[in-house]
């Protein structure tokens, strides 16, 4: 095979990561062997590791019908497969979202879901935690015949009444009408392929989605499953341009799950191969596409560079054929490059941050710990230097002097311990706001407000009332966060000019990516008060689609918030404790070798030694946390 662009920045950004994970690991073990790591901190990095294991990069195709979607799947991905992996024919091809990814430690498969499970008030999520409600077909890779006739479960469709079809959630209006009255829904609601491809196995995966009703109709798909997409490749023909089913997708849909300023979607005109004309020279085609590209650019309202011209079925031929010349003419590879860049760049540029966010903060603390003690050592040594020849009465009175400091630092650590107490109070208040038991009462409230309702305006208000009371919570987190940020800079300041410590600026507890995250869920949630759906579909289909779309995510940002709240009010008080500590060790030190001055000067002369020996070792564990550190925070 071939290797492409795509291909090459994937292997990269594995290879990134499992350096990364080696380090982390790394540094866990390390903290272990110098007893340093506590249970909390044990668990915040296992989960890290967990987190980043298991961690994928969805890329995301949407269109509506007939636009190419499943042909441009199999050009980029599986055309050394020699032939279409996935079912790609004139007319509806993929009737449910699927998912393409590659499972370790288990063998090809397809897995489906009931179109059915619809009428329980499960997540496809929540669905997918255990087997039982899943058909699986095994597939044998070397079998393109077998491969063929199981994928072909994708397009199955069955007929049922206009009652079945309420039962289920659909709005009969949106689903097709067959000669005979009945309506022709998906067998399926959801499909998985486990398939051992280097693409995937390098953590992509792959989601394609149906066409517009089945969008509309299947809420998570648009509200849970695209938001978490890392690209999204919106795909349109070439000869046709932004047609109005396709603006209904992307105003609907694709602009509902991304921001297209932040630059996470990608415009595909495919089938450019309708516009080449033999008739006419290349400049004529080139200067034809190039218009399309500025039109479709000016009607969603995206940059240029974002609209990518291809023919997915002439580059999945020239793949197969390697025809070099078929295959540039076909802008796949152009294709391939952008891929490259906006999927994988970004998603490498966000781990980074997730690892420096939870981890960057600890390792530097456990490095500042370590500079302490050394510069603690260097100052021993320089003070037994100076010790060498002193009279006993000025030993005596620096011993003195050192069981003062001693004292003052106890006194100090009492004043920490009282401190620790406000805090862990006052932060215990403002988590309260996000405790599960006030966030179940809070959901729990909003859906028999919902349930009471008789209306869609009233509806509405419920779900405008549920978004302004999340708001609200997180708003009062945030002026507490900001009050109890101000305390501890208090608290820092007065350790620091009254126990003369050496304090560093206390970390910060930042939740805007938390709110940012929740702004953008309350405009989701706009979206969907201000959708069709919530005129034509049944009251409590809306109300279970709500709670499973919406509200789910709204509990989900609130977790994370406390979760990262409580880490915080747990470190922001730790470095005191550090600063004490290690102040007492260094002045029992002192005391000792005073002692041993006073008894033996052979003593101190080890002494030496030993601390000569001891400087040299914490050098070497400096320069290591430094090493970590800088792995952390490079993008290489």
């Amino acid at each position: 095979m071939t290797i492409t662009a795509l291909q090459r920045k994937l292997d990269n950004y594995s290879n990134w990561r499992h350096d990364l994970l080696t380090e982390i690991e790394s540094y866990k073990s390390w903290l272990d062997e110098e007893s340093l790591l506590e249970g909390e901190d044990e668990l915040q990095i296992l989960e890290l590791i967990d987190s980043l294991k298991s961690d994928k990069i969805m890329l995301a195709l949407v269109a509506e019908f007939s636009r190419g979607k499943t042909e441009l799947i199999n050009s980029i991905f599986f055309a050394d497969y020699n032939k279409r992996l996935l079912p790609s024919s004139v007319g509806r091809t993929t009737m449910c979202p699927t998912e393409i990814l590659h499972i370790d430690n288990d063998t090809p498969f397809i897995q489906l879901l009931p179109i059915e499970t619809r009428k329980s008030s499960l997540t496809i999520d929540e669905y997918k935690e255990t087997a039982v409600n899943w058909s699986r077909i095994d597939l044998d890779i070397d079998s393109p015949e077998q491969m063929t006739e199981a994928l072909l479960q994708l397009v199955q469709t069955k007929e049922i009444t206009e009652e079945e079809s309420r039962k289920l959630g659909f709005p009969p209006h949106t689903l097709d009408l067959l000669e005979n009255n009945m309506l022709q829904v998906p067998v399926w609601r959801h499909a998985i392929i486990n398939y051992p491809h280097p693409l995937l196995k390098s953590g992509l995966v792959i989601l394609d989605t149906p066409g517009l009703n089945a969008l509309g109709t299947e809420p998570e798909l648009t509200l849970n499953m695209l938001p978490m997409a890392h690209t999204i490749m919106f795909v349109l023909a070439a000869d046709t341009g932004v047609t109005r089913s396709d603006m209904d997708i992307w105003r609907n849909h694709i602009s509902v799950a991304l921001n297209p300023r932040e630059q996470n979607v990608i415009a595909v005109l495919n089938k450019i191969d309708t516009m080449w004309d033999d008739l006419h020279d290349d400049s004529f085609t080139q200067a034809n596409i190039r218009r399309q590209i500025e039109e479709t650019s000016r009607i969603l309202d995206i940059d240029e560079d974002l609209v990518v011209p291809v023919s997915a079925q002439k580059g999945l031929i020239a793949k197969i054929k390697n025809d070099r010349l078929l295959l540039n003419r076909s802008g796949l590879p152009k294709l391939e490059e952008k891929l490259s860049v906006d999927l994988i760049e970004k998603k490498q540029s966000l781990i980074q941050k997730k690892v420096q966010r939870e981890l960057g903060v600890m390792v530097k603390s456990t490095k500042d710990v370590y500079l302490g003690r050394l510069n603690g050592l260097v100052k021993e040594r320089h003070e037994i230097l100076n010790l060498r020849g002193k009279s006993k009465t000025v030993l005596l009175t620096m011993g003195k002097q050192l069981q003062a400091q001693s004292r003052r630092l106890s006194l100090a650590m009492d004043d920490y311990h009282k401190t620790v107490r406000i805090m862990n109070d006052q932060a215990k208040r403002l988590r309260q706001h996000l405790s599960s038991n006030n966030i179940d009462f809070m959901i729990g409230a909003s859906r028999v407000a919902m349930q009471e309702t008789w209306n869609t305006f009233g509806l509405k208000r419920g779900m405008a009332g549920f978004f302004d009371q999340a708001e609200e919570r997180l708003s009062e987190v945030n002026v507490g966060a900001v009050k109890l940020s101000d305390l501890v800079d208090r608290i820092y300041r007065e350790f620091k000019m009254r126990h003369k410590l050496d304090m560093v600026a206390p970390p910060e507890f930042d939740i805007e990516p938390f709110i940012e995250d929740f702004m953008q869920l309350k405009q989701d949630g706009e979206q969907f008060r201000d959708s069709m759906m919530l005129v034509v579909t049944e009251q409590h289909f809306v109300i279970k689609r709500f709670f499973i779309t919406m509200a789910s995510r709204a509990r989900r940002i609130l977790d994370e918030t406390n979760y990262a709240l409580r880490a915080w009010s747990k470190a922001i008080l730790l470095p005191i404790s550090t600063q004490i500590e290690e102040h007492k060790d260094q002045i029992g030190r002192r005391l000792s070798n005073i002692n041993k001055l006073k008894s033996n000067h052979s003593n101190l002369e080890r002494r030496v030694a030993t601390i000569e020996k001891n400087i040299a070792e914490l050098r070497d564990k400096t320069m290591t946390l430094q090493r970590i550190l800088a792995r952390i925070q490079s993008p290489e």
